[in-house]
């Protein structure tokens, strides 16, 4: 017997404020910018944990070398991002600016975000560091009218061989083929 491995899924929008609202309350400082930036720059924790202060404070533009491809990606940072993790910095005591800002270990980080979401009150979501970049799939999904043109754009984005593998990955295609059956409006009589 073959066991499938479950693959992580994204947050709903709520889901995700409900999730940072409380990290932040609760002062969870490396998870909270875990979240922040996994959702606002769609990368994997391999790159995540290699990002420094200095690679982020006062900056426009964050340059990295992503791990699993050897790319160098440039990524805009929102200027309401680099405000957030100026904060949080100065709440964190101002640490050194070349250490990581995410300095777990995936292990730990998946155990405690999943611990995190349930008292958040986030239940029956397969959880993990991946679920971060696809909210981030999903959530530029959903503003861009679902529209095959964003599809294309992520699918591009997260290096994928095409667009159908886009669709699995944001879990578009189950759900695609769920909403087939919802026929209910046919039978009037």
């Amino acid at each position: 017997m073959t066991t499938k491995i479950k693959s992580a899924e994204h947050l709903e929008e709520i889901e995700l404020n409900k999730l940072l609202k409380y990290l932040y309350q609760n002062k969870l400082w490396v998870y909270y910018l875990f979240v922040r930036l996994g959702v606002s720059v769609a990368l994997r924790y391999s790159d995540l944990s290699q990002i420094t202060w200095e690679m982020v404070l006062c900056k426009t533009n964050l340059i990295l070398k992503e791990k699993k491809t050897g790319k160098v990606r440039e990524i805009p940072l929102h200027i309401e991002l680099t405000d957030t993790i100026a904060k949080v910095y100065s709440q964190m005591g101002c640490p050194e600016r070349s250490s990581c800002i995410i300095p777990l270990h995936i292990r730990t980080i998946n155990k405690q975000i999943k611990l995190y979401a349930a008292k958040a009150g986030i239940r029956g979501k397969r959880i993990s560091s991946h679920t971060m970049r696809k909210t981030f799939g999903r959530l530029c999904w959903d503003r861009n009218n679902q529209s095959e043109a964003c599809l294309v754009r992520l699918s591009s984005l997260f290096n994928h061989s095409s667009v159908q593998t886009t669709r699995i990955y944001l879990s578009l295609r189950q759900e695609e083929i769920q909403n087939l059956y919802m026929l209910q409006d046919m039978f009037i009589y």
